[in-house]
């Protein structure tokens, strides 16, 4: 798959390797690897990877079939002065791993060099991620969420019918790959809610709240409570299809954000008809 843009007016002359590597969110390492194969081309010739790239000079990238998404596939869904919503899609990671694709990487190319990460999504989960400006930005965000006010809602399909459900175990993440659920309650603000927005087939399209997550909670809260998501390759039985767990909006104090799932059939009024469904306490 061959890929082509130009180099934007607004950056200034910078390397090919760095060039490449903003604007398709991969490591540096891969990015020279493409070079060095002869994958990339500037204005129509091969180039080294420490070549300046100029404004208003075209490249072509010749990707390898079967590489994961690059930055083409993120956008800027909302943006205040200090907070920004990104779309992840499936099959990119969050931040910077083992030389894979990223979405941190793409935001120099979005407007927002300089800016940081809130959170982070499963490499196979969907949907929206939190960029922040300043430390006092991402001070505040943190002050909102230990007060409960940053609330996330997350769109998912599970196996079997369910109209409601509550997980209040606490999650024990040893850093293997499979988190534990435990018979311990956890605290208020780490349980995930749901509640059902229809039924599709044999299975249950759920609306999920969390406000502070960890690593693999929703994923692991519903596999635990005997319904797991459909196409979980960890947790259920990673169905063809992908990973139907979708970040699907975002409140706190002075910014929202909302970002609807490409899946059939799903529209956000069938979502927002239950948001009132919820309790906004989350020790009740």
């Amino acid at each position: 798959m061959t890929r082509s843009f130009l180099y934007s007016e607004e950056h200034p002359p910078a390397r090919l390797d760095n060039v490449l590597a903003r604007h398709l969110g991969y490591g540096l390492r891969r990015c020279r690897l493409l070079i060095q194969e002869g994958r990339v081309l500037v204005d129509g010739r091969p180039c080294a990877k420490g070549v300046l790239v100029h404004p208003g000079q075209q490249i072509s990238v010749t990707v390898p079939v079967g590489d994961g998404p690059v930055c083409a596939d993120v956008r800027l869904v909302a943006r205040s002065e200090r907070f920004a919503a990104l779309s992840k899609p499936d099959g990119l990671h969050t931040v910077a791993g083992r030389g894979e694709a990223c979405l941190e990487a793409c935001l120099p190319g979005l407007g927002l060099d300089g800016w940081a990460l809130l959170n982070r999504l499963d490499c196979l989960t969907s949907g929206l991620v939190l960029s922040v400006a300043d430390a006092e930005g991402a001070g505040a965000y943190k002050r909102w969420q230990e007060a409960g006010l940053v609330c996330k809602w997350y769109l998912a399909v599970v196996r079997g019918r369910v109209e409601r459900l509550e997980a209040r175990g606490r999650i024990l993440d040893d850093k293997r790959r499979v988190v534990r659920v435990t018979a311990d309650e956890d605290e208020p603000l780490r349980w995930t809610l749901a509640r059902a927005v229809c039924q599709i087939d044999d299975n249950t399209l759920l609306l999920v709240r969390i406000f502070k997550g960890r690593r693999h909670q929703i994923r692991a809260h519903l596999a635990h409570a005997g319904h797991p998501l459909v196409g979980d390759p960890v947790y259920g039985a990673g169905d063809p299809g992908g990973l139907f767990l979708h970040h699907w909006r975002l409140d706190m104090p002075g910014f929202s954000a909302s970002l609807l799932p490409d899946w059939p059939g799903v529209h956000a009024e069938q979502a927002e008809s239950l948001l009132s469904v919820f309790d906004s306490n989350p020790d009740r």
